[in-house]
């Protein structure tokens, strides 16, 4: 028997074996397919969905009923103190641009955000973010005189020499 017979025997056998696995897979197929028709028209399935959809909205309405009032307005005031005295620092800096609007998420712990917009009118002396960069900005824009760079929102500074050693230690 030449090589060529051989291969033309093995490439047979091949396909004979791809055809039968084929057709397993699509009788399977066909039997997954008929079991999730059926459990899909199965009425106890229908109310088990149903009750958990309800158990959702229960849950929901228990969640926002659990926030308190009273820490609601504390983050409130928080926000609001922390935007009057963020745009009263953007003013003194000659800032086009102010906070805005404040978004509180009724989660735990809240969540706050800030969106910032430019101001309709700026004053003619009022400076872009772009020319308060270039001046060299002070401690809140990145960096102070003793150039420190700031790494949080909080104002947390971490020496240049703690970053380089951060760094060399990856």
């Amino acid at each position: 028997m030449s090589f060529l017979e051989r291969a033309r025997q093995a490439a047979e056998q091949a396909a004979r074996t791809a055809e039968t696995a084929a057709k397993a897979a699509a009788e399977q197929g066909g039997k997954a397919a008929a079991k999730v028709d059926a459990t899909l028209r199965d009425p106890a399935t229908k109310a088990r969905a149903q009750a958990a959809m309800k158990r959702a909205r229960r849950g929901l309405t228990t969640a926002l009923e659990r926030i308190d009032p009273g820490v609601l307005a504390d983050v409130v005031v928080k926000a609001t103190s922390l935007q009057e005295r963020a745009n009263a620092r953007l003013r003194e800096r000659g800032s086009v641009y102010r906070i805005s609007e404040i978004g509180i998420g009724a989660s735990i712990p809240p969540s706050v955000t800030f969106t910032i917009a430019r101001v309709d009118d700026p004053d003619a002396d009022a400076k872009t973010s772009t020319e308060l960069l270039a001046a060299g900005a002070s401690a809140d824009a990145g960096a102070d005189a003793s150039g420190e760079a700031v790494v949080s929102l909080d104002g947390t500074t971490v020496d240049h020499e703690v970053l380089e050693e951060l760094e060399e230690g990856e």
